[in-house]
């Protein structure tokens, strides 16, 4: 709200110096208006396993307390597909929601969010994405030192390793039943060096309707700090972060990695990548609501851009994927 003020007050001083110097104008200051906060998101093919979040506004010169403005008393629901799934309050995490329902999300559905606390209701709509598929492709359009790099393809095991096989794996914990290949992670100038790097593979999607935006979520199977990608150079904390040290002083990085992205072919690069060992990843296709969200704030660190929601009444975002896994194991690269 500050920040609608702050850039109807800066246009207009732009037009008075331009236009009118020495004549005076008066700026009417917006009063700050409390309204809920609602976070959710749907993933075709599977039950609502995410949570729904609900909270208030704060103003932006206001101290955020962690858990202040956490609504746990609201009326929370979604209809869509001829259902109507009800939530509930999760003991011991305010505000969050979850439902006990199990059926699932139908791709190409509108479904509708809904929460009502006190006076005050706000609702929301998405549009399931469609499912999408994923190939593997070569590229003979990279250089290094002058002389073309071959990105050759590697098997997807998409047939093998179904979603109830890999969450089997993720609990148990023995990896040896997914099937996967493996991809060499290289490093120095050609490899761990900018966005354009060569990439350790490229990965192709086609979809009947354009999505919002193309979501892609590298996630370390093992992330310990004993298999972690150790870079402390200056590009790699530019481009990736400054790794994090534990108290023991070994370095990791956050994990999962994520980005997001607009383009047909996926470069899957150093970026992507702080461990070795077997890795899931998750591409998605995410609604317009999702890239209209990100597109607002990209970096997410400007408290005085608001991202263009889809929550009427509120603020906040209900988005919706489609998702296609497979995993690849990161090995270090052995030679001299």
């Amino acid at each position: 709200m500050r920040f609608s003020c702050y850039k109807t007050t800066l246009i207009r001083l732009t037009a008075v110096l331009l236009f009118t110097i020495g004549c005076e104008e008066s700026v009417e200051e917006l009063d700050y208006q409390e309204k809920l906060v609602v976070f959710a998101n749907l993933e075709a093919g599977l039950p609502l396993m995410d949570t729904v979040y609900v909270s208030y506004t704060y103003e932006i010169n206001e101290a955020h307390e962690s858990e202040g403005k956490w609504v746990s008393d609201a009326d929370v629901w979604i209809t869509g597909a001829g259902d109507t799934l009800e939530f509930l309050p999760v003991e011991g995490r305010p505000g969050r929601y979850t439902t006990s329902s199990f059926e699932l999300i139908e791709s190409g559905e509108e479904y509708t969010l809904n929460v009502e606390h006190d006076d005050e209701s706000v609702s929301a709509s998405t549009t399931v994405p469609d499912s999408f598929t994923v190939t593997s492709v070569t590229s003979d359009l990279y250089e290094c030192d002058g002389e073309p790099v071959f990105v050759d393809t590697i098997d997807l095991h998409l047939e093998e390793n179904s979603l109830p096989v890999i969450l089997e794996a993720m609990m148990s914990g023995d990896y040896s039943s997914l099937a996967m290949d493996t991809v060499i992670y290289r490093e120095g100038p050609c490899h761990t060096t900018s966005f354009a790097s060569v990439p350790l593979f490229l990965i192709d999607w086609e979809a009947e309707e354009e999505p919002g935006m193309m979501r892609v979520i590298s996630f370390a199977l093992e992330d310990t700090t004993t298999n972690a990608i150790v870079d402390t150079s200056f590009t790699a904390n530019a481009f990736k972060g400054s790794m994090w040290v534990d108290e023991d002083g070994n370095y990791y990085r956050p994990n999962p990695a994520v980005v997001n992205l607009s383009q047909d072919v996926i470069d899957f690069s150093w970026l992507l990548f702080n461990y070795y060992g077997p890795h899931l990843i998750a591409m998605q296709t995410t609604d317009h609501a999702f890239s209209d969200y990100f597109f607002g704030d990209p970096f997410r660190q400007n408290q005085w851009i608001l991202p263009d929601s889809n929550v009427d009444g509120g603020y906040g975002l209900f988005s919706s994927v489609a998702t296609r896994y497979f995993v690849v194991y990161i090995a270090p690269d052995t030679e001299p």
